[in-house]
């Protein structure tokens, strides 16, 4: 069985198998086309050397971690002989190669094969989907996180979870000390870092912290930063409305640039580059990155992480954020495409983007 990419010999084929595959929700002949030639679609075919015995369907998702599995199929003549799992393996190595680290499906609750296949395959049930298909039949969203081969460059750094909705940069700082210094961390000194770095207030809630801050706080620790920013506002004041509370993060943001100035400490304005952010990785420092939370969960938010380690395709980061006890595994050394992190980096209208280096203490 020769699997392989599709060209524009099998449409024919391909629009057969459709017909003859499923009572509904099929791909149009139309729909068939536009997804050979696109290049946010990747369809793969199992030849059988005198026909089509199955194919698969992989859609990349532009600018976010997904790619989805949006239709597989086979024959059933050829049920049984392990080309499911191929078409499908070949779908999760072809994400991973684009920098993709996250492959979702939906299925129909009643197809229970396929159901058992998928989690046998490591899909894990992601939400259940009411009337989700034509003849109002539930389905079931599955996702599963790939696995690339390993960082080629792995920091020491121990995964710390931070413990309040509000404490990931000083979470992130915990990771970086106990990275570079051993230092274990404890708490009472998230809050501790959170109350010298945060900028007071948030739309709604506690404030988070700034790079500013978070740098400032590095340096009374003694260790050597390096802090690259670039906005064209006061870092978070265009998600606070009341005018007092502008005022305060002002305050507090100019005198955190005053503090960082009588140290001596430039801000570079300006994003850094991929390959900047290799060196540091390579040389041994703990990176810290403003992100949008949107591109993982759909919802916008700013969220701090820190590189882990790197490999040719893909960095690593610790996630200090976690939803379950149980998630707290996979929240280690998670995988991000490197042409990814360009896009998740930044947050707000304005496209914040903050970055704090740290380096190992001075001897």
């Amino acid at each position: 069985m020769d699997f392989r990419l599709a060209n524009s010999s099998d449409l024919a084929e391909l629009n057969t198998l459709e017909q003859q595959l499923f009572a509904g929700d099929r791909i149009s002949p139309r729909q068939m086309k536009r997804f050979l030639h696109s290049s946010q679609a990747m369809l793969f075919v199992a030849d059988s050397g005198k026909g089509l015995a199955g194919y698969a369907l992989l859609l990349f998702h532009q600018g976010t971690q997904l790619s989805r599995l949006y239709s597989i199929a086979v024959k059933p003549d050829f049920r049984g002989r392990g080309i499911a799992q191929s078409l499908l393996g070949q779908c999760e190595r072809a994400a991973l190669d684009q920098g993709v680290n996250t492959l979702r499906l939906e299925v129909r609750e009643d197809n229970t094969l396929a159901i058992n296949f998928y989690q046998k395959m490591g899909y894990q049930l992601l939400k259940f989907l009411v009337h989700y298909y034509d003849d109002l039949c539930d389905g079931r969203r599955m996702q599963k996180r790939l696995s690339p081969q390993g960082p080629r460059v792995q920091l020491p750094m121990p995964l710390y979870i931070q413990t309040t909705p509000f404490t990931c940069g000083a979470a992130c700082l915990l990771m970086s000390f106990s990275c570079l210094s051993g230092h274990v961390p404890s708490r009472t000194e998230e809050l501790q870092l959170w109350r010298e770095a945060t900028t007071i207030f948030m739309a709604a809630g506690h404030g988070g912290c700034s790079a500013q801050g978070l740098a400032l706080a590095a340096v009374r620790r003694g260790y050597p930063i390096e802090l690259w920013t670039q906005s064209r506002s006061t870092p978070f004041i265009d998600s606070v409305r009341d005018p007092n509370k502008k005022q305060v993060i002002e305050l507090v943001h100019q005198d955190f640039v005053a503090q960082l100035a009588a140290k001596g400490i430039e801000d570079h304005n300006r994003a850094p580059s991929i390959s900047q952010l290799e060196t540091w990785i390579e040389q041994g420092a703990a990176v810290l990155l403003l992100i949008s939370t949107y591109r993982f969960t759909g919802e916008k938010g700013p969220h701090w992480i820190v590189l882990s380690g790197m490999s040719d395709k893909f960095f690593y980061i610790h996630d200090p954020h976690v939803e379950q006890q149980s998630d707290v595994v996979s929240s280690a050394f998670v995988p991000v495409g490197k042409s990814m992190l360009a896009q998740i980096v930044g947050f707000g209208k304005q496209k914040q983007t903050a970055c704090v280096v740290i380096w190992p203490t001075k001897a």
